[in-house]
């Protein structure tokens, strides 16, 4: 007879493939971590999901929100450093993420990055236009460790069929991401250095206070971002970037160490980025 652990690994291995071709009951999907712990045998519900106010599926009853979990094709974890997606790669998966940061950048021909966004729980992305030859225009990757909600990307025409408001939510959710990269390419094309980098962490600032249950008496905020990564999304050098972090701190506009962000009053901040930091509050859909 085999061992225990040969018996356990083959009845897992059954119940997966009768899962995956439903012949078994329907179950939450199963978490999968890649990594050398192989995958984790445990079911997330999308009904006690914690980030669902702030994600695609906020407007759906507790009974669509059950019908679109069968949508989700996994729920993965990666470490620190793990490529999400890269540039150039098949369109083929769409993600919420759940917990954790993300960033989405391009390679660029000199060997340099930009940085394109930073993904905070709640957010969707991953989703584009087919365009060119269809692949991926811009690399995804795990800034810290974090967990996905993975959708196949050629199930969401079926999900919205059946569920109106996630389309119409999704269109919500795109053209706010337009608003906020046209603000992203005027930081970049008209601000000062200065500007720049008290744009980045205004937007920062107030995106992961929102995140809180009292946002508006919140001035201490966890951003776990190095001024390498700073420099390459506000298009700078990391010299440049010291310099100007060393100047917004001696102004006592913010203060910024061991990954905490305090600021102690958003309005002067905002006023630095020469932008209205209320922007950045996501009003309810009409």
């Amino acid at each position: 007879m085999g061992s225990p652990t040969s018996y356990l690994r083959v009845k897992y291995l059954v119940k997966d493939l009768c899962l995956r071709l439903h012949l078994l009951p329907n179950e939450a999907p199963r978490m999968k971590q890649f990594g050398e712990h192989g995958e984790i045998d445990r079911a997330v519900r999308c009904e006690d999901c914690g980030v669902r106010k702030l994600a695609l599926f906020q407007p759906l009853s507790q009974e669509e929100i059950s019908a679109a979990q069968s949508f989700r094709r996994a729920f993965r974890e990666l470490k620190a450093g793990s490529s999400i997606f890269r540039q150039g790669s098949p369109n083929t998966e769409v993600y919420t993420l759940h917990s954790g940061w993300v960033y989405l950048y391009q390679n660029l021909a000199d060997g340099g990055r930009q940085i394109l966004r930073f993904v905070l729980p709640g957010d969707f992305f991953g989703f584009q236009a087919d365009v060119g030859d269809g692949k991926r225009l811009h690399s995804a990757r795990a800034l810290t460790p974090v967990a996905l909600c993975v959708f196949n990307r050629s199930d969401l025409l079926a999900m919205f069929k059946e569920h109106l408001e996630l389309g119409v939510r999704l269109t919500w959710l795109t053209a706010y991401d337009e608003i906020v990269a046209y603000e992203h390419l005027a930081s970049l094309g008209r601000r000062s250095a200065e500007e720049r980098i008290a744009y980045l962490l205004l937007e920062l600032f107030n995106r992961v206070r929102l995140r809180e249950q009292d946002p508006q008496h919140v001035h201490t905020v966890r951003i776990p971002l190095t001024q390498e990564l700073i420099a390459d999304a506000c298009g700078l050098t990391q010299v440049h970037v010291n310099r100007t972090m060393k100047s917004l701190q001696g102004k006592n506009i913010l203060t910024f160490h061991s990954k905490k962000l305090h600021v102690p009053d958003p309005d002067r901040l905002a006023v630095m980025a020469n932008h209205n930091h209320n922007f950045f509050v996501l009003k309810a859909m009409l």
